[in-house]
């Protein structure tokens, strides 16, 4: 017979077993963002559809520069049925009257006002919840585009990291550029209290997260070279579409 022990030993050395069984127990969903917007993938556990995907139309360029007001924005950041949202977006980005184009809350390349990056990251969370952001979701997330590029600005991406390690080098990180106070802040800052925000939301602290930019696909077999795979924030919805995140029922019950 075959011991437990040797049997585990053989399903470890197996990189296609492990991939599934990451897969299809572990692997929760896509963290993204761009200059403009921000979403969540998530695996769909009943596979009635591959997967769902969240978005808000904040990004890491939203307090950084004036724009006019869409439909879009409309809908969801000056929604009377998103109150906290609508007030916080008055506040950061509108001057007093009619709101019909937002202002930069702060310069890329002057200081930033620590109550107003604060502001930023209230606003996050508030229109993420009331958008219908998941919450305290527990699993392993990858974090890709400007999720990727805070953890590399905090020194933490390519790494396996609990969420809560993971919020505190990136708060580490917004500490020290708001006491160096000096010029270019401005964008990163931007981009790690958004990240910051959506995690806090999103993650269980107990949660894993990566943030990757570069993968290696294929190369399982001899003669299969693995080729270099750059995921961009489009994933997300590359991945509901082609049903790759779908966890479906027969795997399910052929592992009971």
């Amino acid at each position: 017979g075959v011991t437990c022990a040797a049997f585990y030993r053989q399903f470890e050395r197996n990189t296609i077993l492990m991939r599934s069984l990451i897969r299809s127990r572990l692997f929760t969903g896509v963290l993204s963002a761009g200059s403009g917007s921000s979403q969540v993938t998530l695996v769909r556990a009943d596979a009635t559809d591959g997967s769902q995907v969240h978005s808000i139309p904040l990004g890491n360029r939203t307090p950084l520069t004036g724009m006019k007001i869409t439909s879009g924005h409309e809908e969801v950041l000056f929604s009377s049925q998103m109150p906290q949202t609508r007030q916080k977006a008055r506040e950061l980005l509108c001057g007093p009257g009619p709101v019909k184009e937002t202002r930069p809350a702060w310069s890329e390349a002057g200081a930033v006002d620590p109550k107003r990056l604060q502001l930023w990251k209230e606003l996050v969370s508030a229109c993420a919840t009331e958008k219908g952001f998941p919450i305290t979701k527990r699993g392993l997330f990858v974090g890709i585009s400007a999720v990727f590029y805070a953890a590399q600005e905090a020194g933490c991406d390519d790494r396996l990291m609990e969420a809560s390690a993971f919020l505190q080098r990136l708060e580490q990180r917004r500490h020290d550029l708001l006491l160096d106070a000096g010029k270019n802040h401005g964008r990163p800052l931007a981009n790690l209290t958004l990240v910051v925000a959506l995690v806090e939301t999103v993650l269980h602290p107990s949660a894993l997260i990566v943030c990757k930019r570069q993968w290696k696909v294929g190369g399982d077999g001899e003669d299969d070279a693995p080729a270099d795979f750059i995921a961009t924030w489009t994933l997300g919805l590359y991945l509901k579409h082609s049903g790759a995140l779908a966890v479906s029922r027969d795997m399910e019950d052929d592992d009971v």
